[in-house]
């Protein structure tokens, strides 16, 4: 068990020998894994792939996709991960969190099991 800043988690991604620490926002309403800002191709360079994805107005956007590894080290909690480049925020989705328990404490903490 941990506890993290509502309604966020620290994590590890890594593709080939980019790695990072990021503070991720917990978006349950998103069904994939992660999503990074889009500068973060410059950083990881050239994508797997590119994939379609539908934004909220209902456009549909390209975005550079990688497939990686998240790690929550506070936890022990390691998966592999499609992780792609859109937006402005990092988000991280259903694809990852419905692999913990997670208790959202009264708008005041997350705390994350992994059992």
């Amino acid at each position: 068990m941990h506890s993290y800043e509502y309604p966020y988690i620290d994590l590890s991604i890594s593709v080939g020998k980019y790695k990072e620490n990021v503070h991720a926002y917990i978006d349950t309403g998103f069904e994939g894994y992660i999503v990074l800002p889009e500068n973060y191709v410059e950083k990881i360079g050239s994508p797997a792939f590119i994939s379609n994805w539908e934004v909220a107005d209902g456009a549909l956007v390209a975005a550079a996709e990688y497939i990686g590894t998240i790690v929550i080290p506070d936890i022990g909690f390691t998966l592999m991960a499609r992780i792609t480049c859109l937006g402005n925020e990092i988000l991280i989705g259903r694809a990852v969190i419905d692999h913990l328990r997670l208790i959202f404490d009264r708008g005041r903490q997350v705390i994350i099991y992994n059992d």
